[in-house]
């Protein structure tokens, strides 16, 4: 059950809209509507909300611009975003980026998932804070190297967020881009119907990127089509064969552009850390 918490609902159905207000009512929410797009920016940035439930076709401004403009902004990024969606389809993959949300419903659901939802994203929101987090966006990426110009745009614009100089910025922006090419390219095999998702935090002390793939994972202690310190030069035959991109130095060279660079144990998932202050590791 809520906990007198404030809910702000987006919905330009009317009678929708007041439905999951007396829905989130009855869980022991604070719950108000608006209507469209522009509304919700603006009553989000007067008044806070605790959370917000977005739909995504609204008047005015869509729910990603909405969700994309709250989590871009300082002052209301953490507060959890949980958007009324349909990803499965076809025409929500061909977006590209999706920016933000912390959850997504596709309609219809059962009554029941809002509320659950909900709690979940407003527990996440609480561990966060606990864990002195200042920003967290996530990114859900199509397998599909068209939209690296849009993930670096909001790189650089989330890097306003840190105090790492110039050079530290470039460093982590060419690991990140890197990782997630590999993700693309041979965690998800370029299937444009999976997804690289990117989870990034800024906190008092460091800014964590995570990198997750699709795909079956691999063994990072072993990539026949990396270089290695051993042996720099010995992916080229294996790419030039495969007809793959230059290069292949790129986890050899992300390690030394950040502080940790650590794979899950199913080779799926990476996460680089930065710290802000010379010589603080976090172990």
């Amino acid at each position: 059950m809520g906990t007198g918490e404030r809910i702000l609902v987006v919905e330009d159905d009317v009678e929708l809209c007041s439905l999951l207000c007396a829905l989130l009512q009855a869980e022991g929410y604070l719950a108000d509507g608006v209507h469209r797009g522009d509304a919700a920016v603006d009553r989000v940035t007067a008044d806070c909300p605790d959370a917000v439930v977005l739909d995504v076709m609204l008047p005015g401004m869509s729910g990603y611009e909405v969700c994309r403009k709250l989590k871009f902004s300082r002052d209301t990024n953490l507060i959890p975003i949980v958007m009324l969606t349909a990803l499965d389809t076809d025409e929500a993959r061909d977006r590209g980026l999706l920016v933000g949300a912390n959850r997504y419903l596709t309609k219809p659901f059962e009554p029941a998932r809002l509320p659950q939802e909900l709690a979940w994203a407003l527990d996440h929101r609480r561990q966060l804070q606990a864990g002195r987090t200042r920003t967290s966006v996530e990114l859900h990426m199509s397998s599909d190297s068209r939209h690296r110009e849009q993930l670096n745009d909001l790189l650089s614009e989330l890097f306003l967020h840190t105090p790492l100089s110039e050079d530290d910025v470039e460093r982590i922006r060419y690991a990140v881009m890197e990782m997630t090419q590999n993700a693309i390219e041979w965690g998800n095999r370029r299937q444009p119907n999976l997804t690289v998702t990117i989870s990034y935090e800024v906190t008092d002390d460091a800014v964590k990127i995570t990198i997750r793939d699709q795909g079956p994972g691999f063994d990072p202690t072993c990539v026949p089509h990396a270089a290695s310190d051993d042996d720099p030069v010995r992916h080229m035959p294996i790419r030039e064969k495969l007809g793959l991109r230059d290069g292949g130095f790129g986890i050899l060279i992300s390690k030394g552009m950040v502080d940790k660079l650590e794979y899950n144990h199913t080779g799926n998932q990476v996460t680089l850390v930065k710290f802000f202050r010379p010589g603080l590791r976090g172990d």
